[in-house]
């Protein structure tokens, strides 16, 4: 029986190679060729299953060189196996021989991406590809040269955009700053590299909160935990990517290749032969806002231009920021709800509200400021910053009894919203934990609460705008 099963199995192998050769090559080789083949790929799997990678990269070395095309997992096994002779490897040159081949899998694995993509229902591309060569080019070589790593990542980034991986486009916007360090003729390139790198990471929040509703979806109507732990899954993805969001701005601002008053110089002068340009303004606008540049002149003038033209959401932002700076805030408020309504992203929704909420912070109207940071949340759960907002706001407005004890019971709330905080977004835990600290130092004492009739773990309901219940700590 089991040779039958085997015979059947060359039998169809041999079929299939008639339809994915290549040139005058099967994917699994003719005759004895499909036998060998066949009879190690299941010494790889085997090997592999047991961790004997020794064992287990001297068979697979024969179906990298001369089956190319018979198994997608040839690729990912390569990669898996090289990568553990490389750690246990104490000898210097053939730990870098098992490097050269690993990057040489990558190499090959996209000279026959078309093959390979016939056979699989997994998305494979060049772009992901490169990336992946990239990182492990960076984990292998420290010492890299800038240029080499610059346009490795940078084409990979090119050709994936939003698709690419967060590590990636944040290594990208790492050694595009490296560049400028060596090369000021960098400068405008530098920018449009942060302006790429800034959109295409925000595809990717999207990508996985969109990944995130749809498997919670799932799982609420299959009952599937598998569904659950995906959206876990996703959860851990929009932490780390976050953390490569903050990072690019970083690795940007610390290059020192743009200030506010750079930036101001450089498209100042051409502005007025651009006014009917909608993708240059939306650059101009794009590129300042980030860097919050939004008080200069050359910012508020790139918007009202923009906003002539057509009705977008930095546009919009724009000019409530002008109206802002000239005190008309009911205006301004106008034009920022106009942005947010107008802006697609949902991550992109949730920091508008978030920055309008700042701005009604600013203004001391907390109750405001709540709601747009809700709103914010509505849009993102997982966003940490309006969570800290609307402590902000209980701290700076405490008071809703005539009892000071009481007021103090304000402060638990705020303990409660930076622990809230932190739990949905680690980005911000930080700046949630010196809060906290300050908070902590102005919750009443226990005993104080006691002759109240209150205790520790009893539910209390703050009163006044706030009217939120908490627990006494």
């Amino acid at each position: 029986m089991k040779k039958l099963i085997f015979a059947l199995l060359v039998l169809v192998a041999t079929s299939a190679s008639a339809q994915n050769g290549i040139t005058n090559e099967f994917r699994f080789g003719q005759g004895e060729d499909s036998v060998r083949c066949i009879e190690t790929i299941t010494i790889v799997n085997v090997n592999l299953n047991n961790k004997d990678y020794a064992t287990a990269y001297e068979s697979w070395k024969t179906i990298f060189n001369e089956f190319p095309v018979a198994r997608v997992d040839t690729y990912t096994n390569g990669v898996k196996l090289l990568t553990e002779l490389i750690k246990k490897e104490s000898d210097p040159a053939k730990k870098e021989a098992y490097i050269q081949e690993l990057l040489s899998v990558y190499d090959q694995e996209i000279k026959y991406i078309d093959k390979l993509q016939a056979i699989t229902k997994t998305k494979l591309s060049a772009g992901q590809l490169l990336g992946k060569k990239a990182l492990a080019y960076m984990q292998y070589y420290k010492d890299a040269p800038v240029d080499t790593m610059y346009n490795m990542l940078a084409k990979s980034v090119e050709m994936e955009k939003g698709m690419s991986e967060y590590a990636v486009t944040e290594r990208f916007m790492k050694y595009s700053a490296l560049k400028y360090k060596q090369d000021k003729s960098h400068s405008e390139q530098i920018i449009d590299d942060y302006l790429n790198a800034s959109i295409y990471i925000v595809e990717v929040l999207d990508k996985y909160h969109d990944n995130i509703e749809r498997s919670e979806k799932k799982y609420q109507e299959e009952g599937n935990p598998r569904d659950s732990l995906n959206a876990i899954a996703y959860g851990k993805m929009i932490d780390a990517s976050r953390i490569s969001k903050s990072n690019i701005d970083a690795y940007f601002i610390n290059s020192g290749a743009a200030s506010c008053e750079d930036l101001s110089k450089i498209y100042a002068p051409t502005l007025e032969a651009n006014k009917e340009n909608i993708e240059y303004l939306n650059k101009v606008l794009s590129v300042m806002s980030m860097l919050k540049c939004t008080n200069e002149d050359t910012y508020l003038t790139a918007a009202e231009y923009a906003l002539a033209i057509e009705p977008t959401a930095k546009a919009a932002m724009g000019c409530g920021y002008r109206y802002y700076k000239k005190g008309e805030i009911d205006k301004a408020i106008e034009f920022f709800d106009q942005a947010i309504e107008l802006e697609a992203s949902i991550t992109t929704k949730a920091e508008l509200c978030y920055k309008v909420g700042l701005i009604q912070y600013s203004l001391n109207n907390y109750a405001k400021a709540r709601a747009y940071a809700n709103k914010a949340l509505s849009f993102n759960s997982k966003y940490g910053q309006p969570h800290i907002l609307i402590a902000q706001c209980y701290g700076a407005a405490n008071k809703w009894s005539e009892d000071d004890i009481m007021n103090g019971c304000t402060y638990f709330l705020c303990l409660d919203r930076l622990d809230r905080a932190k739990a949905v977004d680690p980005s911000v835990k930080r700046e949630a934990d010196k809060l906290f600290a300050i908070y902590s130092k102005h919750t009443p004492k226990i005993e104080d609460l006691f002759m109240r009739g209150y205790e520790a773990g009893k539910v209390i309901n703050i009163g006044g705008w706030i009217n939120e219940s908490t627990k006494i700590r």
